[in-house]
């Protein structure tokens, strides 16, 4: 059976056809002043010895600000994005895209982050598109919160003023957050991850952030009130959290489509053997958000370890996984990758 093992450095040939079975991703790790040690301890990721505090790990990502890599089988230590281009199939395509058009994260807020937004396509700087995402939240603590919009009557003269004299609070939205929540953020919405959550994120191929307020932070990092104020949607009222816990198990449900991502989960309960079928004419992330067990597909056989990223390729959709504990995944396509 082939396991997934110790990343080696892949050779490849020009004349190779695709070698398809589950990539189990290695991320790409960014320190961020409001981090901690969680994504390590609690997710398994290997953090670098100095530096930090380590706040992200881009565990599928073809972005320039961070690549990541195979980490199993014959293609080990290969940038995903460079064996996207190599094999094209690997998304169901001919021609290789530019960029794979999402990124998928694990984040550790051990303090809040800045109050934030991200622009739309329409007016993301160029050579970066908008950043509509979602997160899953993995463990927070109890009375947890998160900021998720603005309260009414908040227009961009206001927003503006309150920033620069750091009374965000009278404008932002704050709503309660628990273990098992899912929560949009639509491009243009006001929001902040706070302190003590550990969560997934899916969004586009995008690193443009502009900051509000980050919380008298030092070292100071700069702010981008009037490039905020001017991609802000006040007219809108994002989703509030849902909760994934009474979603009847061993199902697929979707949790969000829109132009950029599809997000669903599965779940199963422990001790369990299940057959997995799931549609995937372009490629399809799989993320252990929830317990630990094994994925089987062919003669593959591999651990499933919480806080792991696998990505499908295309016209891989069926396979069996074992549950050793409550097993949950979230499962990722992009909408934008067609034929």
């Amino acid at each position: 059976m082939l396991d997934s093992g110790p990343i080696t450095h892949y050779n490849y040939s020009m004349s190779e056809r695709l070698i398809v079975y589950p990539l189990l991703m290695q991320p790409w790790v960014s320190a961020r002043p409001w981090g901690g040690r969680r994504l390590e301890t609690r997710l398994g990721k290997t953090l670098p010895d100095h530096g930090g505090p380590w706040g992200e790990v881009w565990e599928v990502s073809d972005h320039p600000d961070g690549h990541s890599r195979i980490a199993n089988g014959p293609y080990a230590g290969m940038e995903f994005g460079e064996l996207l281009r190599r094999f094209p199939e690997l998304v169901g395509l001919t021609e290789p895209p530019l960029r794979f058009p999402l990124i998928v994260k694990y984040i550790d807020a051990s303090e809040d982050l800045s109050v934030q937004v991200h622009p739309d396509d329409a007016r993301a700087p160029r050579g970066e598109t908008g950043k509509c995402e979602c997160w899953f939240i993995m463990d927070c603590p109890e009375g947890a919160e998160i900021v998720l919009g603005m309260n009414n009557g908040t227009d961009a003269g206001r927003l503006a003023e309150a920033a620069r004299a750091g009374t965000i609070d009278s404008c932002i939205r704050r709503v309660p957050i628990h273990p098992g929540d899912f929560v949009q953020i639509p491009p243009g919405t006001v929001h902040a991850i706070l302190g003590g959550t550990l969560l997934c994120e899916v969004q586009q191929c995008s690193n443009t952030t502009y900051r509000l307020w980050d919380w008298n932070r030092q070292p100071a990092r700069p702010l981008h009130i009037d490039d905020a104020c001017r991609v802000c949607d006040y007219g809108a009222r994002p989703p509030m959290p849902v909760s994934v816990g009474t979603l009847e198990a061993a199902r697929w449900h979707t949790l969000v489509t829109n132009n950029y991502f599809q997000v669903q989960t599965i779940s199963w309960p422990a001790p369990c053997r299940a057959d997995v079928d799931a549609a995937n004419d372009h490629g399809l992330i799989l993320n252990v958000v929830e317990g630990s067990g094994r994925m089987i597909a062919g003669d593959f056989s591999a651990p499933l370890k919480l806080g792991q990223s696998w990505f499908m390729p295309a016209g891989l959709g069926r396979f069996s996984i074992e549950a050793d504990t409550p097993l949950r995944f979230l499962a990722t396509r992009s909408m934008q990758l067609k034929s």
